[in-house]
């Protein structure tokens, strides 16, 4: 059973997550919307992650306008939205394999120049056309172990990835050739609020193509 007071405290923290939807994107984000690709290519409902997590696993996080941004399984952009907050100046892309959650996402990130949502399979895309690729968890782990293989066949240049919820297939990228982990944490109470219901783990890595060779 969810103790009481964590499961206030992540109402709150979720609360707050909606104002600032609101003052970014003139709308909330935080409603799950279930995937009906679950079964044929193992995507993942549509789950928002909390502003509070993002603070904290992207706060070394610098980009160039030579770097570009990717949310892969974007859902209506929560990600997005913190990128936009950030200011950063580079591209920044989300692509979204479910049309109903895709279309939010590109509703509201239109106001945004250099902001792109791409509705599709997220398998289909070149992933040498950026330098930043960020995962919250859009794949059951069988697809993930794919996608995973997709980048080692294609990537030419180096990466970095950000991968939050990680436990349940981050182990696959272990003393994997090419990878490198550079930091491996647990969210749970972050910055005066329980922002998730159980801990939660993410982790951060960089691929080279030359070191798998």
């Amino acid at each position: 059973m969810i103790n009481p007071f964590v499961n206030l405290s992540n109402k709150i923290s979720g609360a707050l997550d909606n104002r600032r939807d609101m003052r970014i994107c003139g709308e909330k984000l935080g409603v799950f919307v279930p995937s009906p690709f679950g079964e044929d290519v193992g995507a993942t409902g549509c789950q928002s992650a909390p502003y509070r997590g993002l603070d904290k696993i992207l706060k070394d996080l610098v980009l160039t306008d030579m770097d570009s941004f990717i949310d892969i399984g974007c859902g209506k952009g929560r990600v997005i939205s913190y990128m936009v907050s950030r200011g950063f100046p580079c591209r920044i892309s989300g692509i979204e394999i479910n049309p109903e959650v895709a279309e939010v996402a590109r509703r509201w990130t239109s106001r945004y120049p250099g902001v792109e949502i791409i509705e599709g399979d997220a398998f289909g895309l070149d992933y040498n056309d950026y330098t930043v690729l960020f995962m919250y968890r859009p794949m059951e782990t069988f697809t993930f172990k794919m996608f995973i293989e997709l980048l080692e066949s294609t990537l030419t240049h180096d990466i970095r990835l950000y991968y939050y919820v990680d436990g349940q297939s981050g182990y696959y990228l272990n003393d994997r050739p090419g990878w490198t982990l550079l930091t491996r944490q647990e969210m749970f109470f972050v910055r005066g609020f329980y922002i998730h219901k159980e801990p939660q783990r993410y982790s951060v890595w960089t691929y080279s193509p030359d070191k798998r060779r």
